[in-house]
């Protein structure tokens, strides 16, 4: 065989293998970016689709037919189902934009990305105490736009609505380059042999069905993922000086940010309903002994003023205060999940559901009933509820004694 027949033969053999493994990749679609069909037993589950969702939700979310969009965190990803049999009922189509660890700007900035060429309907807003407070304290809050960062490469318009000049490039590499790629080729591979439903996993509506959490909780235990996830919680709110306000205002970045977007909102005529996430109790006992409960309250108050600030299509609900639903006792819970939370910061789909029941109620009484999961807030009952929320924490203290003091010992010893 001469050489030049060698060189052609190996040429065409490495450009067939280019070529199936190209195929391979955008079929099996690991990080669900493609929307390629999803198979039971081939690629219907995807473990490695959550750690990408930043580089694919934004791009799928483009692509879908989309009447109401839900926004937020981790908690809103885990919590929220798109698929709610409400949503069904009413035959909405529901997209979960939920975003792992992403700043308030990446959130409202992904979701006016999509708002410019959709007509959506109705906008869920989970807002998160921890994504709210600062350690920022030498800015001007009313800076206009939000720095920069690497996730805004990937949103094809900017604030102010022009074409983000960016974008083109982001997109190859988000969508494109992840075909050649041989880390995607490996995820390729695993996602075939993931497929279990013990497999973490994201749904094409943007969902994320925490099965890895279940299985984690029926082989460790309910106590295993709390103690695992305590630590990160302390953490999050002792590692630095936080505050709600910027110092020398009674303002912040973060409120702007949620200004911004709900003017957009008003502007499109979009009804909009903001939640402020359920914590388990052991959650909201680590913002007391942080010091942060007035920050916590004053956090509140201002939401109310903002979105009474704006028109009368948004509404402000509240599912953080200690409730039956949230005070689940962990200490003698065993491998046997509890009913409403994973661990103290990530609530379950169930406890969601129940959320968007409540939030679309039509049953006005049931609206208006104290003893219920969750309330609006308004300027009206703001004072009376931030006083309910201290009474009901000392009732969870005499009424759980031990698990008062387990956590209490926990944040001593971390805090030392």
């Amino acid at each position: 065989m001469t050489v030049g027949k060698f060189l052609k033969i190996w040429f065409i053999g490495a450009m067939l293998t280019f070529g199936i493994a190209v195929a391979f990749n955008y079929y099996v679609d690991p990080y669900a970016l493609f929307g390629s069909q999803r198979i039971a037993g081939f690629n219907k589950i995807k473990p490695a689709a959550g750690s990408h969702s930043f580089q694919s939700k934004i791009h799928t979310a483009h692509k879908q037919e989309i009447d109401l969009l839900i926004i937020g965190n981790s908690r809103a990803e885990m919590g929220i189902d798109p698929d709610h049999s409400l949503f069904k009922k009413k035959k909405i189509r529901a997209y979960n934009l939920g975003q792992p660890g992403s700043q308030i700007s990446t959130q409202y900035g992904y979701a006016l990305d999509i708002l410019r060429e959709k007509e959506i309907k109705t906008i869920i807003i989970s807002v998160d105490f921890l994504d709210f407070i600062t350690s920022k304290h030498n800015v001007d809050p009313y800076n206009w736009p939000p720095e920069k960062s690497s996730q805004d490469n990937r949103r094809k318009y900017n604030w102010d609505g022009s074409i983000n000049d960016s974008y083109t490039f982001q997109y190859f590499k988000d969508v494109y380059v992840p075909l050649i790629a041989l880390g995607t080729l490996q995820d390729s591979f695993r996602t075939i042999f993931s497929q279990n439903a013990n497999s973490s996993n994201l749904l094409q509506n943007g969902f994320n069905p925490a099965a890895n959490m279940l299985f984690a909780t029926q082989n460790e235990g309910v106590t295993a993922l709390f103690n695992q996830k305590i630590p990160q919680v302390i953490t999050s709110f002792t590692a630095r000086k936080f505050k709600i306000y910027t110092d020398g205002y009674q303002w912040s970045p973060q409120f702007n940010a949620l200004k911004f977007f709900l003017d957009y909102l008003q502007s499109q005529d979009i009804e909009v309903i903001i939640f402020i996430n359920p914590y388990h109790i052991q959650y909201l006992e680590i913002i007391e002994y942080s010091g942060l409960t007035e920050a916590f309250s004053t956090w509140k108050i201002q939401l109310v003023q903002i979105v009474e600030n704006r028109h009368k299509k948004i509404t402000l609900w509240n599912f953080s205060d200690p409730s039956s639903y949230t005070n689940e006792p962990i200490l003698l819970s065993g491998n046997k999940p509890l009913k409403w939370f994973w661990e103290p910061a990530h609530y379950r789909k169930e406890l969601g559901d129940l959320i968007v029941q409540n939030i679309f109620s039509e049953d006005i009484e049931l609206v208006k009933d104290t003893r219920q999961f969750g309330h609006i807030l308004t300027s009206e009952n703001i004072s009376a509820y931030l006083a309910e929320y201290s009474v009901k924490l000392k009732k969870y203290r005499t009424e759980y004694p031990e698990e008062s003091k387990s956590i209490a010992q926990k944040f001593r010893e971390l805090t030392k």
